[in-house]
């Protein structure tokens, strides 16, 4: 009893020792820390180059990727410089000037901008190199339209309000002139819609592959957006006219109207009348065939139809002495 007793003892006193080892072990360790870091350094840092606006109408020829800045801080300064990358943006608006066919970036010019990319925490001793020159060739830029791919069907009875829009329905492909001479539009993504009974607001991806990495489009993506409706059919009688009569001629047909069925938005049925719809019979046409028959066309309807077409196709008539 007294042996194990004696044991345990001696065990917790070795185990304090090892503790109260590791305690000044680790406050020496920090203390070392605290003294490196409380001391001035000079070091290079090494940025990766961030390039913002880019002109459209100029390709950068060549790509600077890192610039080297020699500064003095202490280290706790220097710390999140090692620990974290940074980067330098160049504005071309703002930070660089046209020189030629290159745009030049100063160190010296752009010091302001510097000190600001490092809040003041470091003294910037020197930068290598102090000037970055980026040649450039000029571009090309062609407006060209939205062409749809879609396949879009609508449950019994639905169709769409008016057309359907595309937002922009236009996009702008930069690149040399000789690589995007010869394109006309550009498509949209196949997408398929079935069965739609509700108002479409979907985007849509663009199927632009360029052959070379120096011809791009403003917009990767559109807008599909339409109104979808409940629709229906109604008919009605619209009254013929005759137009291109010779001089002195003159004609009795049958019958004096046709019946005109239309497609029109559930909304709006009862606001279509027999006036706003026009259907002539052209007597020109027939020329010289003889031709007993007149044939009727619909060449006026409202907006709000979506579709019209004529029962008739023919008219009889004779002419009068």
């Amino acid at each position: 009893m007294l042996n194990k007793l004696k044991g345990k003892i001696v065990k917790s006193i070795r185990s304090r020792k090892l503790n109260v080892f590791g305690l000044f072990f680790l406050l020496a360790f920090l203390f070392l820390i605290i003294t490196k870091l409380s001391k001035v350094y000079t070091e290079s840092l090494a940025l990766n180059i961030e390039y913002v606006n880019l002109p459209e109408e100029h390709s950068l020829i060549s790509n600077n990727d890192t610039i080297n800045v020699v500064v003095k801080a202490y280290g706790f300064n220097l710390l999140r410089y090692y620990l974290f990358d940074h980067s330098l943006k160049i504005d071309f608006k703002r930070d660089v000037s046209l020189q030629s066919d290159s745009y030049l970036w100063d160190a010296k010019v752009n010091k302001g901008s510097l000190e600001k990319e490092f809040k003041n925490s470091l003294e910037i001793v020197s930068v290598k190199p102090s000037v970055l020159t980026f040649p450039f060739q000029s571009m090309a830029v062609k407006k060209v339209p939205i062409k749809p791919n879609i396949n879009l069907s609508f449950a019994a009875g639905y169709d769409v309000v008016g057309s359907i829009k595309y937002e922009p329905d236009s996009v702008r492909i930069i690149g040399p002139s000789q690589l995007i001479s010869n394109i006309e539009f550009v498509k949209t993504k196949n997408i398929k819609l079935n069965e739609v009974n509700n108002d479409i607001d979907k985007e849509i991806e663009l199927d632009f592959k360029a052959k070379t990495k120096n011809v791009h489009i403003t917009n990767t993506t559109v807008n599909m957006i339409a109104k979808v409706g409940k629709f229906t059919e109604g008919t009605l009688e619209i009254p013929i006219s005759v137009i291109n009569l010779p001089v002195n001629t003159n004609i009795n047909f049958f019958p004096k109207t046709v019946t005109v069925v239309y497609y029109v938005n559930l909304s709006d049925y009862n606001s279509i009348k027999a006036l706003d719809f026009k259907v002539e019979c052209d007597y020109s046409e027939i020329g010289n065939t003889n031709s007993p028959f007149l044939f009727p066309k619909l060449i006026k309807m409202p907006e709000a139809v979506k579709n019209a077409r004529i029962k008739q196709n023919k008219v009889e008539y004779i002419l009068i002495q």
